[in-house]
């Protein structure tokens, strides 16, 4: 599914260091966004969806965020997400500022790279493609059209998820080829860590991103960014646990737990490394929650409940912690105990 398209795209933006400053890193990803094609032609929910996720209302969460489903060339299509995604949150840390610290900005940079590395890695480089790959100059104005604005609490809450949402699609494609490469050849304990490391990075990245998400203030929260995810503007007990490509990511973890039963060492500390960071990260959502009043307040999906919405994190935090962790019979004189502990 890779073509010359994507190629010069992921060639103009592969070479993005931690370096390169904000502001050439958005002309870069502009200029590789004018590589690709036009956007895929949406697609919409069908009623056999509708009816069988009536609880989850993706599709209203979808709404919400701003997120759209397309078909089309899938590999493309993945590298068109992650640039977008990429210059949304470029833009709006440099035309409204961001209080995240240098070493979040550089996991979150690192986390946008890890899927440009992946594609030229495993559809570019040694192949045609590669040989004719030609990166398209930025402009020479980077900084245009980047205005100073205020941080506006429900841009930045809607933008901030739709980073999360990229990487966790990236996350899907890193645990898929993860699987994949298991099944094949489980002695290929070197791809299979390259892959794990991918999928850590990428999972840190992802809690960065809600942080990103929620960079404002609790009176923001209360006075805004609420309010807009309850009755009348939308269903009683919205929730970012309708995201659908979370679901989609956990069934993938659950079919590469079972692969890990009796890995290499190599692949088993590197796999522990990923369950760290998948800890981390709901650590993030729940550090967030707790800023705006869950650590005392029910969460929308559950108002009225005596359980804080933060302990309601950390009780899913916990179980699909445990859910992800091989099943392995602890060594004489070895307790084992759990990645995260």
């Amino acid at each position: 599914m890779m073509n010359q398209r994507t190629a010069d795209a992921v060639r103009t933006v592969v070479d993005i260091t931690g370096q390169v400053s904000d502001r050439k890193a958005l002309a870069a990803v502009d200029a590789a966004l004018a590589c690709l094609s036009a956007p895929a032609v949406p697609t919409e929910y069908t009623d056999a969806e509708r009816r069988s996720l009536a609880e989850d209302l993706y599709e209203e969460h979808d709404l919400f965020f701003g997120a759209i489903r397309v078909t089309g060339n899938p590999v493309e299509t993945f590298a068109r997400t992650v640039l977008e995604a990429l210059r949304s949150h470029l833009h709006d840390a440099l035309s409204a500022g961001s209080g995240l610290c240098s070493g979040e900005r550089a996991q979150l940079r690192e986390a946008f790279l890890v899927p440009f590395h992946a594609l030229w890695r495993t559809g570019v480089a040694g192949t045609p493609f590669a040989y004719a790959a030609r990166a398209r100059t930025p402009g020479t104005d980077p900084g245009a059209g980047v205005d100073d604005v205020q941080v506006d609490p429900l841009v930045r809450w809607r933008l901030g998820h739709q980073v999360f949402f990229a990487l966790i699609q990236a996350l899907i494609v890193s645990v898929g080829c993860l699987e994949e490469s298991l099944r094949d050849d489980a002695e290929d304990v070197e791809g299979a860590c390259r892959l794990l490391e991918d999928a850590t990075a990428l999972m840190t990245g992802s809690g960065t991103a809600m942080r990103y998400a929620g960079d404002f203030t609790r009176t923001h929260y209360t006075d805004a960014v609420r309010p807009a995810m309850m009755p009348p503007h939308i269903n009683a007990k919205f929730s970012g646990l309708q995201l659908r490509d979370h679901r989609v990511l956990l069934k993938l973890i659950s079919r590469v737990k079972p692969l890990l039963a009796s890995p290499a060492p190599a692949v088993d500390k590197s796999y522990g490394l990923l369950l760290d960071a998948m800890s981390t990260a709901y650590d993030a959502h729940i550090s967030v929650c707790s800023r705006f009043g869950g650590d005392r307040e029910s969460s929308l999906r559950t108002p009225g409940s005596p359980v804080p919405a933060a302990k309601v994190l950390e009780r899913f935090r916990d179980r699909r912690v445990r859910a992800a962790t091989p099943d392995r019979p602890a060594e004489s004189g070895d307790p084992r105990p759990g990645p995260g502990h």
